[in-house]
């Protein structure tokens, strides 16, 4: 069970890494800061950089948390054991999965890629394709997405990395899939059935395009598709509901 930590902001890292040479390895499977990769702009280049996700905390993953709260009591740093009212609790098992799905298995929420089309954001790419519901702001200039989540047992602002790549109005973007679908009937007709496997998208914003499938994980349900949408192929990952056979 994941149980939380706090900490003092700004200290997370070093805190982590006093608690792990200091508590005995046998008390607990994993101690993790979970980080989001940041787009910061210097040096006149986009750079990828890893920030703590939740500032001031870090998470013990074990199923003996008194003996590691005795330990962590000897230790001379502030760390301070979540707590539901008087017990020591873990976060709750729906909390639990969300961060399982946000981060990869270095506990790393990675940088997703999306447009936005109209009101909507369109997430094509990343840990937030299937968490876009959570999103409250999107900054288009520092690369990032706002979200504001249930969790520590109140509503939490948390920033994650998000590349924009376009913005469209809808009537921009329907008659984008209308020249798309025009233009891929065409080749179709001249050249035949491409030898790569052709799928069809059933639902979401992409509903009714055809693109070239590049890759699957059914593992993740991650489908990766080339779309012929913008002046160059776009790239988008589909759960296996969301397309079938062309």
């Amino acid at each position: 069970m994941w149980y939380v930590v706090q900490t003092m902001a700004g200290q997370e890292q070093d805190c982590l890494a006093v608690c792990r040479a200091k508590i005995n390895q046998s008390l607990y499977k994993e101690m993790f800061v979970p980080l989001y990769i940041d787009k910061m702009r210097f040096q006149k280049q986009w750079h990828d950089v890893k920030k703590v996700l939740f500032p001031g905390y870090f998470f013990v993953d074990t199923e003996k948390i008194r003996d590691v709260a005795e330990e962590l009591a000897r230790i001379d740093r502030f760390t301070k054991l979540l707590r539901n009212a008087e017990e020591i609790a873990p976060i709750r098992d729906e909390e639990q999965k969300f961060l399982r799905s946000m981060m990869n298995e270095a506990h790393v929420v990675e940088c997703s890629q999306g447009m936005i089309i109209g009101d909507r954001v369109c997430i094509t790419e990343g840990p937030l394709r299937n968490h876009y519901g959570f999103i409250r702001k999107v900054d288009r200039h520092r690369r990032e997405a706002r979200l504001e989540i249930n969790f520590f047992g109140r509503m939490t602002p948390v920033k994650v990395g998000l590349q924009i790549v376009t913005k469209l109005t809808e009537e921009q973007f329907e008659k984008l899939k209308k020249d798309t679908l025009e233009m891929y009937s065409e080749v179709q007709s001249a050249v035949g059935t491409d030898s790569q496997k052709t799928v069809k998208i059933k639902s979401g914003v992409f509903a009714g395009l055809q693109g070239i499938l590049l890759s699957k994980n059914e593992k993740k349900d991650e489908w990766r598709v080339r779309i012929e949408l913008f002046e160059h192929p776009t790239e988008v990952v589909f759960s296996g509901e969301e397309i079938e056979n062309g």
